[in-house]
């Protein structure tokens, strides 16, 4: 574990180098791919080219997706610069396992074997994952629509389980239960813009695990004067408002060190103690009662995960790409089957934050999102993204659940599991009335100085 544990520090860049040059068609023993390799071209049947040979070795590396028998032309070890038959059917394979990613966004229900854009950011992606060495300070991916962002047409929802690993199939159908979407809209004449985020259910009695970057928003719904801010709930397919909520924990170290960049439109972080509890306590229609029990997803905090690459599934209601009405009216869930990357610490050398590379979901509106591992168990709260023109680029970054526990011990005297052992009715009352009003204080103050 503590190998793949890097350290922490500010701001982080990652540059992407040229692509090689093409070269004749050839087989060759060298099954590496340079570092800083990215295919940038769309590749299909009778393609040549140096691209088509890593294309091969990338494929090779999975026994699901290998061109041929190792040994023999295309194979491992045995990879040319020439994209035929058995390549093509192999790129089939490769875009049927990661479906999400690939055939949902092209809105394509069958593998091609050509290799365009989803494909390439996918592959881009396996490539990708950064060698960082010290904690990045990524993006927050929550979404903010302002006013003047033009609507895009609104679209059919994208089928939820393509091609899955049936293994993966069941983990994303409770995913998706559990999965919350979190909207907080402007009641009021003002600059205030919709923000929204994700949340995942993980206590029976309706508890929301989310970012405090998002439930900061919760202590301000009566600024500037009551009611001046609505927060609701949503769920479902698509997304229809359900539920609100009661302030149960927001981290006041994060808002301490942060409320200062709420005003900010790119506000930037590191993601530490970026978490915060909402309680449901009321439907939004009074005449439909709450449910007895809520869907949810147990939270592992072993970190077992972790110890080397391995897959896991990632949920969250993304809004990059949308528009104002179709994110109120239209939005879906997104769901992806990624593979954990590189962890960090925050500086006791512990797993606090690591990344999931790039896939659809990472687009501003996950934060809040799920990282669930093959036991059907929260391992990771999506924070932060980074930077990149395309989804596939980007990184998502994922708070551990250790973390969470550990700050939440530091802050309060409490380990999470005493929390959620109590009486979260009467802990949300206390916290309302002992911390509430400091961190109200600090983030009104911020708002009114910007």
């Amino acid at each position: 574990m503590t190998s793949r544990v890097r350290f922490s520090a500010s701001v982080v860049a990652v540059l992407f180098a040229a692509v090689l040059p093409i070269s004749v068609w050839r087989a060759s023993a060298d099954t590496t791919i340079p570092s800083g390799f990215r295919f940038e071209r769309t590749l299909r049947f009778g393609a040549q080219g140096e691209d088509v040979r890593h294309l091969q070795i990338l494929l090779n590396r999975d026994e699901e997706t290998r061109v041929n028998t190792p040994g023999l032309i295309g194979g491992d070890g045995v990879e040319t610069a020439y994209l035929g038959s058995a390549t093509r059917s192999a790129v089939g394979k490769f875009q049927t396992k990661y479906a999400s990613d690939v055939l949902y966004p092209a809105r394509l229900s069958r593998s091609t074997g050509i290799v365009g854009p989803f494909t390439r950011n996918k592959l881009n992606a396996l490539l990708a994952i950064p060698l960082l060495t010290k904690t990045p300070t990524q993006e927050r991916t929550t979404h903010v629509v302002k006013e003047e962002t033009p609507l895009v047409a609104t679209t059919s929802p994208l089928p939820s389980s393509l091609a899955l690993p049936a293994s993966f199939d069941e983990i994303n159908q409770k995913t998706r239960a559990t999965l919350v979407n979190i909207v907080c809209t402007n009641t009021r004449i003002g600059t205030f813009n919709l923000i929204s985020g994700s949340g995942v259910i993980v206590d029976p009695r309706g508890i929301i695990l989310t970012n405090a970057h998002l439930g900061q928003y919760f202590l301000l719904q009566d600024f500037p004067t009551p009611k001046s801010i609505e927060c609701v709930i949503r769920a479902g397919e698509p997304a229809q408002s359900k539920y609100r909520t009661t302030v149960l924990f927001i981290s006041p170290a994060w808002v301490r060190d942060n409320a200062s960049k709420i005003g900010e439109d790119m506000p930037m972080g590191t993601g530490e103690n970026d978490f915060a509890l909402l309680l449901i306590d009321a439907a939004v229609n009074a005449e439909i009662p709450l449910p007895e029990t809520f869907p949810y997803l147990p939270m592992n905090a072993s970190n077992q995960v972790l110890q080397e690459p391995r897959e896991v599934l990632i949920a969250a209601y993304p809004v990059g790409l949308l528009g104002g009405i179709t994110v109120q009216r239209d939005l879906y869930p997104s769901s992806s089957i990624v593979t954990t990357g590189e962890v960090y610490s925050f500086g006791d050398n512990t797993p606090d934050i690591f990344s999931v590379g790039g896939s659809v979901v990472a687009q501003r509106g996950s934060s809040g999102g799920a990282v669930v591992g093959r036991d059907g168990a929260l391992v990771g709260l999506i924070v932060t993204s980074s930077s990149g023109k395309t989804t596939g680029e980007r990184s998502l970054h994922a708070l551990t659940m250790s973390h969470l526990d550990t700050s939440l011990k530091k802050q309060t005297g409490d380990s999470l599991s005493v929390l959620l052992a109590g009486n979260v009715k009467v802990s949300a009352q206390n916290f309302n009335e002992k911390n509430a009003p400091e961190l109200k204080k600090l983030l009104e103050g911020a708002l009114t100085k910007d």
